[in-house]
């Protein structure tokens, strides 16, 4: 009789269930073991089969973690991994989902891991949670234009003493309180708009603060988005901002070429306009391709034909396409 093992000790081996085992047995990735005489009431399974499965899922194991264990492991959702890859241009090679599984996975490596997981820190310091513009103690935001008097424009600043107010043309400081109380003081936008619900994801831009663009963007951010709507700090003189994803209606107040301006600005994510609506979005997608075993073969072929990894070769494929 050949060396053989139990379905409890394949169960074992190979870390699943009996009825796992059967099943394989089922598609004839196992062999039972001829029991002419049937001596023995339990099947029992060629030990050699056994142990190249145990082999074959050790190789993939090696091959590198999937997407959702990578992202389980630092906390955040799989899309979040998947944006670390597109942003890090990494090249991830697809293995089988299980032992002797048609289906594909990503395969994560511990370098990319090491890398996606710095990128991922990266961002979560670099991103500001809160709109730290907003004063909600007096319902005002820094940098907000007003009108002085029903016809000068001043913005809304901090002193050097961190008092807030306006600087008028020669130059003195009015404190914003004294400036509501004793002058006609008239807020030129509204800064408040409808919180956006159930999108996903943020537009990240970063404009210097000694650009003509910073001031006309602000305007804009806080006359169409709202404070509710973007989180923003002045940071190492630059304007750090993160609008949330959405639909906004645009007033009289912002000019079209504003438009123009912010994209140069945006860092992560995209703005279209639309029937006097700006979009903000993310700027990748992820698709998931499912092939049959034997077409991914011949795709990684026709890659590998041109040089090239299979997700390079796929999204060329697919830009091409996409243009023609």
């Amino acid at each position: 009789m050949q060396p053989s093992y139990t379905a409890a000790e394949v169960a074992r081996v190979l870390g699943c269930s009996v009825p796992t085992v059967y099943g394989y047995a089922n598609k004839g990735w196992l062999r039972k073991v001829d029991d002419p005489h049937k001596l023995s009431g339990a099947s029992r399974f060629v030990r050699e089969d056994v142990d190249q499965l145990k082999a074959e899922q050790e190789r993939l194991n090696a091959a590198g973690r999937s997407i959702t264990e990578v992202a389980k492991s630092f906390g955040v959702y799989p899309q979040k991994v998947k944006e670390a890859i597109a942003a890090l241009n990494l090249d991830i090679q697809s293995v089988p989902l299980t032992v002797q599984s048609a289906k594909q996975r990503y395969a994560v490596t511990q370098e990319q891991e090491q890398a996606i997981g710095n990128y991922l820190k990266q961002q979560k310091s670099t991103r500001t949670k809160r709109n730290h513009l907003y004063v909600p103690a007096a319902d005002v935001a820094l940098y907000q234009s007003f009108l002085f008097a029903g016809e000068q424009p001043v913005r809304l600043k901090y002193n050097d003493q961190k008092e807030l107010g306006f600087f008028l043309d020669d130059q003195e400081f009015l404190p914003y309180l004294e400036a509501l109380r004793s002058h006609d003081l008239e807020p030129r936008y509204a800064i408040h708009q409808q919180k956006q619900e159930a999108q996903q994801g943020f537009t990240d831009l970063v404009v210097p603060t000694g650009k003509k663009a910073f001031y006309r963007i602000l305007d804009a951010l806080y006359a169409v988005c709202g404070v509710e709507n973007f989180n923003a700090e002045v940071r190492h003189g630059q304007l750090v901002a993160s609008i949330r994803n959405g639909r906004y209606p645009v007033n009289e107040f912002v000019a079209k070429d504003v438009l123009r301006i912010l994209r140069n600005y945006i860092q992560a994510g995209k703005l279209a306009s639309e029937e006097n609506n700006w979009i903000f979005s993310r700027s990748n997608r992820t698709v998931q391709l499912v092939f049959e075993e034997e077409v991914y073969e011949e795709l990684v072929g026709l890659a590998a034909a041109e040089g090239l990894s299979f997700q390079k070769w796929v999204h060329q494929t697919l830009t091409e396409k996409g243009s023609n």
